[in-house]
């Protein structure tokens, strides 16, 4: 249990001090009293209450505060689950790499701010879906449409300048990248969000534009870098600057921001283009666009959170309050006449109560959960007692079941499984009850225990409860993995109800999964009876190899040349007279065909495989080197 609010708890310091003080004014009082009255005297001089209820009502005001208090300090304890709807637009960040983004001419470089602004505004804007795009001469999907902000930020953290095998700066392939990340074609409020220094060098914008504002996607862009720029750096494999990159002329390449080009893609698709600069990465003005537009629900998930639970202290201190302020009773002067009929009058309440909760009974009837079409509930022994008279006076059975059905739709399968066993303690006999308890044995795991009600419930064909019962009895058994007393149970359940396609379907389930126990079963046996051939076949080698002797200590004779037709022929199988298992015929038809053992066939085959990855790497290799002669920032 923790507290929200439990800086009221201190207030409870407060209340022994209050206490005492009342009893120690109660006590002067008395002894003043008592210094004109005598003691024995005071019940017929004085009019008032005797002193133990004086006591007994400093001691419910004192409980009834502490209970206020303790409710003011708000008590939580259990967890509630809540179903949230996020709402919020889909953004793609389209994030330049190229090698022109590492010019330092913004300190400390363009790459730095860059990724500093996208990781501000990726968390300004929580509750948006975020994609992240890199692109160079080529461009590559980091990461999709997601609504974990967390993940993103790790990869803007660790992406560098020059990931992307393909160098150079191609603005139109980030663009049609980050059209493409889109999964939702027919929503309308979608942003990709472009950073760069605005270097073209493939001049494929336009086309890319075109399909932008066809699919109805706002491009903002955000340029980085100065008109004046600086030398494009060249960084080793630690980041180290290890000279600038030269044109053909063996001139240093100076990158300038291009803000004609950034602008024309903005405003080709109703978008804006903002400016970073080392003062200000904010992007708050971006941020604020996006938050205007209007808002879609993205996903549905689950929260929890405690459950408040000052009702309890509250009611506590309000009822000891209103009993100490009522404190002492009134005296109570009944007639005769009243007396007499006092019994006549409550035994005729009770009965018309007794009425009215036994018609309430029969009218509730625990009707069980849905059933899943794929192995759902389960079960637990039910308390034996009888359910009492007062029980059902106080609706004890209906609370307990509505509260389980309200844990159950919840998903808090521990609690709707209390809350079901205590209406089965209060009505044992009935079947809806009793069903509702093995439904959450069943989702809590308790397999064996939900097959053993099931069943009991099932065996009454007249029962309304009992094809349900049956369905469920085979979920049980199937959770189990045994197959064959699943299939038994649905085919029961069909036979009260023929229409139930969820008890055929499952049925389906059950006899693919009994055909696959029983292959692997066998494929199982024919491992076993192969590795034990094998070990026959050693141990017979062993023995061949020993000295055999003849009688009592002497070498057994040669065979003579007669009999060379007794001995086995060279090729054939050790084991003549037995028959050879599938993997054997198969190993001995690979090796007809292939000539070569089906090991040494796939030591090849890695072989192979190596080759081609370190051929696939050596052309990648060779395709970076050759967009290297010409731009590649």
């Amino acid at each position: 249990m923790i507290f929200e609010a439990p800086r009221w708890l201190f207030a409870l310091a407060a209340l022994p001090v209050a206490l005492a003080l009342c009893a120690w004014l109660s006590r002067r009082d008395g002894e003043r009293l008592e210094r004109l009255v005598s003691r024995p005297l005071w019940a017929r001089v004085v009019r008032r209450s005797p002193e133990r209820w004086h006591w007994m009502r400093l001691v419910l005001l004192g409980v009834g505060a502490a209970g206020v208090i303790v409710a003011l300090a708000r008590p939580q304890w259990g967890i509630v689950r809540e179903k949230v709807e996020r709402e919020g637009v889909d953004v793609v960040l389209a994030l330049d790499t190229s090698g022109s983004m590492a010019t330092p001419d913004v300190a400390p470089s363009r790459f730095f701010l860059a990724r500093q602004a996208l990781l501000q505004l990726v968390s300004r804007l929580e509750g948006d879906r975020f994609a992240l795009i890199a692109f160079e001469g080529e461009a590559y999907p980091l990461v999709p449409l997601t609504l974990d902000a967390d993940a993103l930020g790790l990869f803007l953290e660790t992406v560098e300048p020059g990931i992307v095998p393909a160098p150079g700066t191609s603005l139109g392939v980030g663009l049609a990248k980050g059209l493409d990340a889109f999964v939702d074609k027919e929503r309308r409020n979608k942003i990709l969000v472009l950073v760069s220094d605005g270097e073209d060098l493939e001049g494929d914008v336009d086309e890319a534009v075109r399909r932008a504002k066809e699919a109805g996607v706002v491009v903002h862009t955000v340029a980085v870098g100065t008109e004046a720029g600086q030398p494009v750096p060249e960084m080793d494999a630690d980041g180290r600057v290890t000279g600038y990159k030269r044109d053909d002329q063996g001139n240093p390449v100076v990158s300038r921001v291009n803000l004609q080009t950034l602008d024309a893609i903005a405003r080709g698709t109703g978008g804006g283009m903002f400016r970073l600069t080392p003062a200000d990465t904010s992007l708050s003005a971006l941020a604020a666009r996006i938050e205007g537009m209007e808002q879609k629900a993205l996903a549905r998930e689950f929260s929890y959170r405690r459950k408040e639970r000052f009702q309890v202290p509250l009611a506590i201190g309000l009822g000891g309050i209103v009993a100490g302020l009522l404190l002492p009773p009134p005296p109570l002067r009944r007639r005769s006449s009243v007396r007499a009929a006092l019994p006549k009058a409550a035994a005729a309440a009770l009965t018309g109560v007794l009425t009215l909760a036994a018609t309430a009974s029969a009218r509730e009837q625990a009707s069980p959960p849905a059933l899943a079409p794929e192995p759902a509930p389960a079960a637990s022994p039910v308390a034996t007692r009888r359910g009492s008279v007062l029980d059902e006076v106080l609706l004890r059975p209906r609370r307990a079941t509505a509260e389980g059905r309200d844990q159950y739709t919840r998903g808090n399968h521990p609690q709707a499984l209390s809350a079901f066993e205590r209406a089965a303690g209060s009505r044992p006999q009935d079947p809806a009850v009793r069903y509702n308890v093995a439904d959450g044995l069943y989702k809590n795991g308790k397999f064996d225990e939900s097959a053993a009600l099931f069943r009991a419930l099932g065996e009454d064909a007249s029962s309304p409860v009992a094809p349900a019962s049956r369905h469920n009895l085979g979920n049980s058994l199937y959770q189990k993995q045994d197959y064959r007393g699943a299939i038994q149970a649905y085919r029961d359940a069909l036979r009260l109800a023929p229409g139930a396609e969820d008890t055929r379907r499952n049925l389906e389930m059950a006899l693919r999964a009994l055909q696959e126990q029983e292959e692997q079963k066998k494929k199982q046996q024919q491992q076993d009876q192969q590795k034990q051939d094998q070990k026959d076949q050693k141990d017979q080698k062993d023995q061949k190899d020993q000295p055999q002797k003849d009688g009592e200590g002497q070498p057994r004779p040669s065979p003579s040349p007669g009999d060379k037709k007794q001995q086995p022929q060279p090729g054939s199988p050790k084991n003549a007279d037995r028959p050879q298992t599938p993997e054997e015929k198969a190993d001995q038809r690979f090796r007809q065909e292939a000539g070569m053992p089906r090991e040494r066939a796939m030591q090849l085959l890695d072989a192979l495989q190596q080759n081609e990855k370190a051929e696939q790497k050596k052309a990648l290799e060779l395709k970076r080197a050759k967009k290297k002669q010409g731009k590649d920032w």
